[in-house]
């Protein structure tokens, strides 16, 4: 029973020096300061955990035909890059002290499974800058993007560039 009353007692606590912190405006939530490493842990693993969880349902179609990871490159050169940059660019100075900064695609696009990709092209990350892409592509489209991001961690800056100068030979049609 003094377990239980002690475990109680430390959840009251640490609900109180929450509300404490929260309420009092202390946290700085600028964001030219990163997180402090155990909030950003907390903070990704809730994230992490709510796209498996929301995505866990989705249906993945065949991915990786090149007509559609090129039709993905279009829709990510002209929608994704301001913020995730490309193979061998710099990232854009608008986007420099996001905080979270966006990640790089490449490094990410492994971490994620691709119906959890799809999840977050489609719905985007609250707090994250990440937006929302389901109101204004169909899911096509958005699967097309999936298929391109899960081809970057293979692709060298030089391919990148290939897929580049096609996207300009061939217009870069860009279409909601």
């Amino acid at each position: 029973m003094r377990v239980m009353a002690g475990f109680v007692a430390a959840g009251l606590a640490a609900l109180i020096v929450t509300a404490a912190v929260t309420l009092s405006g202390v946290y700085d939530v600028a964001a030219t300061k990163p997180h402090f490493a155990i909030i950003r842990w907390w903070l990704e693993l809730g994230m992490r955990r709510s796209v498996q969880f929301h995505a866990a349902s989705i249906a993945v179609p065949r991915l990786g035909d090149p007509a559609q990871v090129t039709r993905g490159f279009r829709h990510v050169q002209t929608g994704c890059l301001i913020c995730h940059s490309a193979r061998g660019l710099p990232l854009s100075p608008t986007v420099w002290r996001l905080q979270p900064a966006a990640p790089d695609l490449a490094e990410t696009a492994p971490t994620w499974a691709p119906n959890e990709l799809f999840w977050i092209v489609k719905h985007g990350i609250k707090m994250t800058g990440m937006p929302a892409f389901g109101p204004t592509h169909d899911d096509q489209t958005l699967w097309n993007i999936v298929a391109f991001v899960r081809q970057l961690p293979n692709m060298t800056a030089d391919q990148y560039q290939r897929f580049a100068d096609e996207g300009r030979a061939a217009g870069n049609e860009h279409e909601h």
